[in-house]
């Protein structure tokens, strides 16, 4: 019987360290990025880490727009690729196509282009001095809703502002000394 209950505990104690770990290594998401439609179609992503901190690498994920969170990931779409050590501050790039200095060290998946029928999250992230996630730059957008802009118009925290909006809400963003 004691045996039992030490199992029983081990396998408790397990449980409940696993779930703060879990809990604990969420980095934050930040209204840090935003897109804009590119002249041939695409999209064009603003990387915008704070300060001097560095984007360790961007990506792309999509799938078929669904009424209901429950209904089954359709048509996925993938894209990620690292930047180079010696990208720092901003960056602006297109989706889908790999910058010069950077690396895809993932194959893509997917159709890589913009589709009507898709939602999209891009998003960057900036590694701690320890090698962790620190804090990740996200938005989620959709073909409809980069149709809608107009020239000098990003879409970034659920909607439309213009570029000087977005660097002044990504300033602020950075300023509020969340990290």
């Amino acid at each position: 019987m004691r045996r039992r209950w030490t199992g029983t505990l081990a396998t408790a104690a397990t449980a409940v360290l696993a779930a703060f770990t879990l809990a604990s290594c969420s980095p934050p998401h930040r209204n840090l990025i935003g897109v804009r439609p590119a002249a041939d179609g695409g999209a064009v992503a603003m990387l915008r880490p704070c300060g001097e901190d560095r984007a360790a690498s961007a990506r792309v994920l999509g799938s078929v727009t669904t009424d209901t969170p429950e209904d089954p990931v359709e048509d996925l779409t993938s894209w990620h690729v690292s930047a180079p050590r010696s990208a720092e501050g901003p960056e602006n790039i297109a989706l889908f196509h790999t910058p010069d200095g950077w690396t895809s060290d993932r194959p893509p998946q997917g159709d890589q282009r913009l589709k009507a029928t898709h939602s999209y999250s891009a998003g960057f992230v900036v590694l701690s001095d320890g090698g962790g996630v620190d804090y990740q730059g996200v938005v989620h957008f959709t073909a409809a809703d980069l149709a809608r802009l107009e020239p000098g118009q990003v879409w970034a925290g659920g909607r439309t502002m213009t570029v000087e909006e977005f660097e002044k809400h990504t300033g602020q963003e950075c300023d509020d000394g969340w990290f």
